[in-house]
């Protein structure tokens, strides 16, 4: 302990790049373990859907009038709100977000479990991933 002690106080600089690296990987991994709370796999986001969750599309409008998940209604991201969830969400079903590769989704899953809605989830990989696990999509033409 003592020659830990001598080291730091001879390296002052190298023991603060040292910590503060460490509170950085500390720091990243919390991120990455909160992110993977709400995202979830193409089959777990099946049996979600069975459960009667309600469905958003927050991706492109024009790949969702050519294919998007069954049941699913399109909104824009930042239409998508704490209020507007409420008010389509009176009986606090599961809410799942779907976007093309599940970067926009993610984000905003977070921003609203930020906000107190734990029942807000995405689909990893986004309808890419869906459509790789070769599962029913539909079309405003269906």
């Amino acid at each position: 302990m003592d020659l830990l002690i001598e080291f730091i106080n001879n390296h002052p600089l190298l023991a603060l790049g040292c910590l503060g690296f460490f509170l950085l990987a500390v720091f990243n991994e919390l991120k990455i373990k909160e992110a993977n709370i709400c995202g979830l796999s193409t089959i777990d986001s099946v049996k979600l859907i069975n459960q009667n969750s309600l469905i958003f599309d927050v991706g492109n409008s024009e790949r969702y009038a050519k294919k998007h998940l069954l049941g699913a209604a399109n909104k824009k991201p930042e239409d998508l709100t704490e209020g507007e969830l409420k008010k389509h969400n009176k009986k606090n079903k599961p809410v799942l977000l779907v976007c093309d590769n599940g970067n926009t989704s993610k984000k905003l899953s977070l921003k609203l479990r930020s906000k107190g809605l734990d029942n807000v989830f995405y689909i990893k990989g986004g309808q890419t991933e869906w459509e790789n696990a070769s599962l029913p999509v539909s079309s405003l033409a269906d």
